[in-house]
This record gives structure tokens, C-alpha cells and sequence, in this order.
């Protein structure tokens, strides 16, 4: 699954292609936990639309960044993303999600955040997002 950025500098608007989830927190996530442009370094958001269960409905949030909580050089990576209503308002929101990634031994690299269940998180990466949003002013 690849991820389409969009620059939300006005005068940049360039539009980046992550190649999967790795490729996107590995080169696109700042210090800061936001996606950030490689023309101009401002943030970047991505849209997205998901229809709901309720006729007519649908969730479109706009992803901004991302929180890792995994534990590095494990295949087991859960993290959030940081959402919010509008390409360039508050963050209003947390998306928990993971990947697996089992390349290294001739599996595959899996994203899950839907049907298969939330990430399982341990009490000291829940510190560590509540630590982090808390620095960030998101809670």
C-alpha cells in the first residue's frame, strides 16, 4: 500500500509517493512527529475517505504525522497517527495502528488497523504516547 503527500505550504503543494508504511515513517516523519515536505521541509498531510456502516456516512480524516511506540528491531511496530478534520487545523484525533514486517525473513510487510484488531500495546508505550501528545499540547 503506497501513501500519497500532499506539501501544505501554499507556495510548494508538492506531492510526494511513500512507497509503503516504512518508507513513509522512515523518510517523511520529522522530529516532530509530522510529515514533512523533502522540497521545502513544511508539513505534510495526507487525505483520506473510508464510508461508514451507516448509510451515507464517511470518515475523512486528514493524516498528519506519526507517533511510534514500537520497540526498535523488532518486526512488531505499533504507533498512531495523528489526525485532524482539515489539512492544517488542531490534531483532533489518534489512529492506533501497527505493521509487521517480516521482509528480513521472507515474509511479507503487513498494516493492520482495521479488521484483525487494534494494536496491542504495552504500559509503557501508552506512557511514552501520552508523554509525547502531552509535549505536543494534543490531549
Amino acid at each position: 500500500m503506497s501513501f500519497r503527500l500532499t506539501c501544505s505550504n501554499n507556495k510548494c503543494r508538492s506531492s510526494q509517493k511513500a512507497k509503503n508504511i516504512v518508507d513513509l515513517i522512515s523518510n517523511y516523519v520529522g522530529d516532530d512527529y509530522f510529515f514533512k515536505c523533502p522540497e521545502c521541509s513544511h508539513d505534510m498531510h495526507m487525505a483520506k475517505s473510508f464510508n461508514l456502516q451507516e448509510t451515507g456516512r464517511e470518515w475523512k480524516p486528514y493524516l498528519r504525522g506519526v507517533v511510534k511506540l514500537g520497540i526498535r528491531g523488532h518486526s512488531y511496530q505499533p504507533f498512531i497517527f495523528l489526525c485532524s478534520r482539515e489539512a492544517a487545523t488542531r490534531i483532533s484525533s489518534c489512529w492506533f495502528s501497527y505493521y509487521k514486517d517480516l521482509r528480513s525473513s521472507g515474509g511479507r510487510l503487513k498494516l493492520g488497523y482495521g479488521p484483525g484488531g487494534p494494536p496491542n500495546l504495552q504500559m509503557k508505550q501508552i506512557k511514552k504516547m501520552v508523554k509525547v501528545l502531552r509535549r505536543m499540547n494534543i490531549y
